[in-house]
């Protein structure tokens, strides 16, 4: 069976989907809902997305395992928990197979750290038909390298 690597960015708010050639599936931003300061998916939308995207096929996501940051305040790590859960409750509704993995640990396979702007030049060239022309692609870059670590592993393994 056909099996589709998505990977999400859940602290700022994207995903993607690369093909198993390297090409490009799809690359949005999170569908979210706002009231006031605190924001989750829109599960009703994120998971009409990715049934479209899946198709028949196996959907294997690859979730960034955010943390709370204390110099953001209690109100972004709250969001941001939000935003975790609900990623996490729609992608068990699609029966996904989930895997959690640190930043730290597919930032080091591409030699990165905390600069937004490395991560957009790096997927920028892994994906030369990806949409990341502004700045704050970042979230949509760093969503492709997720789904390209992930892929990129399962197929060394």
């Amino acid at each position: 069976m056909t099996r589709l690597t998505l990977g999400i960015d859940p602290g700022t708010g994207a995903y993607a989907v690369p093909d198993a050639d390297g090409s490009l599936v799809a690359v949005n931003d999170l569908p979210i809902i706002r009231s006031g300061k605190l924001g989750w998916i829109d599960a009703e939308a994120f998971t009409s997305q990715l049934l479209e995207i899946r198709g028949g096929t196996e959907l294997r996501a690859t979730v960034e395992r955010v943390h709370a940051m204390p110099r953001n305040g209690s109100q972004a790590a709250f969001s941001q928990g939000a935003t975790l859960g609900s990623v996490l409750a729609a992608l068990q509704a699609l029966r996904a197979r989930i895997e959690l993995v640190t930043p730290q640990s597919w930032k080091r396979s591409y030699g990165l750290k905390s600069d937004k702007a490395a991560s957009l030049d790096r997927a920028r060239l892994l994906f030369p038909a990806a949409d990341l022309d502004r700045k704050r692609d970042h979230n949509r870059a760093e969503a492709l390298l997720i789904a390209h670590y992930a892929a990129t592993r399962s197929a060394a393994a």
